[in-house]
């Protein structure tokens, strides 16, 4: 049932619910106290009532019987079982011989509507054994526990009220940023806004409710955005592709009774088909490393092997290019892991190499590098081609961004691979650098991890 009800009214409910139980065991445990005082003040008033007769037959062995005082109920009962002095009322006096008999000194006797408390004093003499019996009526403090009791419980029925009246306002005030913020949010999004939940200026939990829903906001409208940017630059890059494999195939039609024509035509569709495929695969990577971070390590000895293994893959697409390439690892066997995985090392020296190739198809040369030290993996891919406008540098790592110049586009690249080479490094928390200094160089910079993973 809690289910369907607010906060706000489960909040209520279960702070009148505590109340109750504190307030009804509060009751119950004053009641008693009250009670147990009650019980021991009359049993201490009957025992002084009766310590007069106890001494006097103690010191004489035999009673000195004078009437009892106003308002005491006392009987004396000589060994013979005769009764030598009595104030008790009517309906105690004719049974003083079962009070006699009653266990323990104290005991409580009902009579009608009247109830009273007794004890009972024994003083043995040389004559035999004497009985002091006292009493006093019970009904005064029974009523007067009663009005105690009903005056507790007016009290904690008060006392329950006012905790839900409190626990109402409290949480009503507590909610009342929370229910602020929603329809903040209602009207950011009714407007089409963009902007951040607002953030209070006291500094408590709701404040870092809206702190992290903006964080959260923020990451899904920039994976809104990526996906945006990726159909956009898909559909863009894709329609020219597209255009001219339509083209090439009507005029392989058209070229139908050309041997040498159509073979050209199916050549050229087979290249565009290939730039297509290139597409493809470069978007469903960069999809793949955006939608999941790698929480795989890879060590110093792993990485080196891959480097050696992808040098050896560049030197065979090299070959009719006559592109030289060289690499060089140096540094000693260490604990330390890096957050990458082998085959995502591997597509960063394969993405680097490849544009290095292309950007001299006329021979040239390409150097590897791969450094460690205690804080970091460097890697330095640097070729002898003409390098990058500086105008184009900050946008290089874009999605589709090719240089006007000398690594243009009609070495058919999909403008995909440095964006890759990014996303791979930066989920590794790593950075990379672009420069034309001394020849075209690639800087990639990967934190090392301790042993026990720790940067």
């Amino acid at each position: 049932m809690l289910r369907h009800v607010t906060i706000r009214w489960r909040i209520t409910i279960g702070t009148l619910v505590i109340a109750i139980v504190l307030a009804t065991a509060a009751v119950v445990v004053f009641r008693a106290q009250v009670e147990h005082i009650l019980s021991t003040t009359t049993t201490t008033l009957l025992r002084h009532d009766a310590a007069p007769y106890v001494t006097d037959i103690t010191d004489t062995g035999t009673p000195s019987i004078e009437r009892a005082g106003t308002g005491q109920l006392v009987a004396v009962v000589d060994p013979a079982g005769t009764v030598v002095e009595s104030s008790l009322p009517r309906a105690l006096e004719g049974r003083i011989a079962e009070i006699v008999k009653l266990p323990g000194d104290t005991n409580t006797v009902v009579n009608a509507d009247d109830s009273y408390r007794v004890y009972n004093a024994s003083v043995i003499t040389n004559e035999g054994a004497w009985t002091i019996i006292t009493a006093r009526n019970e009904d005064s403090s029974i009523l007067s526990l009663d009005r105690i009791t009903q005056a507790l419980m007016i009290g904690a029925l008060v006392i329950v009220i006012g905790f839900g009246v409190a626990s109402w306002l409290l949480t009503g005030a507590a909610l009342r940023p929370v229910d602020r913020m929603r329809k903040q949010a209602e009207a950011l999004v009714a407007q089409g806004s963009t902007e951040p939940l607002p953030i209070g200026s006291a500094t408590d939990e709701l404040s870092e409710l809206a702190t992290t829903l903006n964080l959260f906001i923020s990451d899904v409208r920039q994976s809104v955005d990526r996906e945006r940017q990726l159909v956009s630059d898909a559909s863009h890059e894709l329609r020219t592709p597209l255009a001219i494999l339509m083209a090439q195939l009507e005029l392989a039609h058209l070229s139908h009774g050309d041997a040498d024509a159509l073979e050209a035509q199916i050549v050229s569709a087979q290249h565009s088909v290939a730039r297509l495929s290139g597409l493809a695969t470069g978007l469903l990577e960069l999809s793949q490393l955006e939608a999941r971070a790698p929480d795989i390590r890879s060590s110093w000895a792993q990485l080196a092997d891959e480097l050696a293994a992808s040098v050896d893959r560049a030197r065979m697409v090299a070959v009719a290019s006559t592109v030289t390439i060289d690499f060089d690892v140096a540094g000693e066997p260490t604990d330390s892991s890096y957050l990458i995985a082998v085959e995502n090392f591997g597509r960063i020296v394969n993405n680097l190499t490849s544009n290095a190739i292309a950007a001299q198809p006329h021979g040239g040369s390409v150097r590897i590098a791969l450094r460690h030290s205690d804080t970091e993996l460097l890697l330095t891919v640097v070729d002898s081609g003409p390098g990058m406008p500086e105008s184009f540098l900050p946008v290089a790592f874009d999605r589709f961004s090719r240089p006007d110049a000398a690594r243009a586009a009609q070495n058919g690249g999909s403008g995909l691979g440095l964006a890759i080479v990014q996303a791979i490094v930066q989920a590794a928390n790593g950075s990379v650098t672009l420069s034309n200094a001394a020849g075209f160089t690639v800087t990639v910079s990967l934190p090392a991890l301790a042993a026990n993973g720790a940067r």
